[in-house]
């Protein structure tokens, strides 16, 4: 497959959080909108996903709490 080509590029499908892992998120929004870094990464590693993917979430929480 040649990467630089983008017809055979796929693109990744959406991974959304499960139960358990947006009930810690959502606990720990109701104490802080704006998690530091080093609680992004500790939360990435504790639910299991990329603390970039932590950063979105509360983003978008924030955003729909508006």
């Amino acid at each position: 497959m040649d990467p630089t080509n983008s017809a055979t590029m796929v693109k990744a499908k959406r991974k959304r959080a499960n139960a358990s892992q947006l009930k810690v998120l959502n606990q720990v929004f109701q104490h802080t909108f704006f998690p530091s870094t080093e609680l992004r990464i500790q939360l990435g590693k504790q639910l299991g996903m990329s603390p970039r993917t932590v950063q979105i979430w509360f983003q978008n929480k924030r955003q729909s709490w508006r």
